[in-house]
């Protein structure tokens, strides 16, 4: 637990850093720039270090409330990954930019049960053998509007949406009791938030992003709150090519009636509570 909060801690203070840069460099920039602030098009291929923290209870009418977990301290689940991203961005017009990003992390872990377990409508013994499963896919989607774009740099405000898959197999055994059984639990949907942007361009070849999103919405089974930043810069080499670093940071509580068992029945509810901050290093096909 330590390692993920001093982690966590150190990419808050390098996004903090981004965005120093980021307000500063206009005042340090005193000739025009000659490149773009916005491509008109540009994909981007990113190998991303993921830091990843996750509580998981899964309730049921049979038990009730279930035991909370969390998957990195309880069941072993590694805590870091190195994972590919994909992004693509289409500025639609001067002052209109349309961009997705997506990544999927697929974990799995083997422990030892030490205390009673109630997943849902089972109950996991003390001493069983658990075999976790855990999948997330994420997808962001954001449009912003920038009402101030100047020679070198930029301001924008939009709307994004996460869309978000999640699937826990559980497998747990205990020999004494002659028991073997698996568990499944997965939802997706659909988590909004409000999203501000500043850009800029320095000493002719290099670009600051720095952005950050947050709401608090109801949506149908779907009742959470979630935090989403980033903070990049990149070397502009040429007119099709870039590459830099970029830090993300986002969080994400959920309560979640919509839960479905191994079958596709919703018939589980639960609250999930998830940090994924990702360091990642990028190449960018700009056009």
């Amino acid at each position: 637990m330590t390692s993920r909060i001093s982690t966590r801690s150190l990419l808050t203070a390098v996004l903090a850093a981004f965005v120093v840069a980021a307000c500063a460099a206009p005042a340090a920039a005193g000739q025009p720039v000659q490149t773009p602030l916005f491509d008109k098009f540009n994909f981007r291929v990113e190998a991303s270090w993921a830091d990843l923290s996750t509580e998981i209870r899964i309730d049921s009418e049979l038990l009730g409330t279930g035991t909370k977990l969390n998957f990195e301290d309880d069941l072993d689940l590694d805590g870091s990954k190195i994972i590919p991203s994909f992004q693509f961005e289409w500025q639609i017009a001067r002052k209109h930019r349309l961009g997705i990003r997506w990544q999927t992390i697929d974990r799995s872990s083997s422990a030892q049960a030490l205390t009673e377990i109630h997943w849902g409508d089972d109950v996991i013994p003390i001493n069983a053998d658990i075999s976790l499963g855990y999948d997330i896919s994420q997808g962001f989607i954001d449009y912003t509007y920038y009402p101030w774009v100047r020679d070198n740099w930029a301001i924008g405000f939009g709307i994004g949406l996460r869309w978000m898959d999640v699937k826990a197999i559980l497998r747990w055994q205990d020999e004494g009791n002659q028991i073997d059984k698996t568990s499944e639990a997965k939802g997706s949907g659909p988590l909004p938030y409000i999203y501000g942007e500043y850009r800029t361009v320095f000493a002719d070849n290099w670009r600051v992003i720095a952005g950050l999103g947050w709401l608090s919405v109801t949506i149908g089974d779907i009742d959470g709150t979630q935090v989403v930043a980033h903070g990049s810069i990149e070397y502009l080499l040429g007119d099709r090519w870039s590459f830099g670093g970029q830090i993300n940071l986002s969080s994400v509580d959920v309560d979640w009636d919509g839960l479905e068992n191994e079958e596709g029945q919703s018939i589980y509810t639960g609250s999930i509570t998830m940090d994924i901050n990702d360091i990642s290093f990028f190449a960018r096909v700009r056009f």
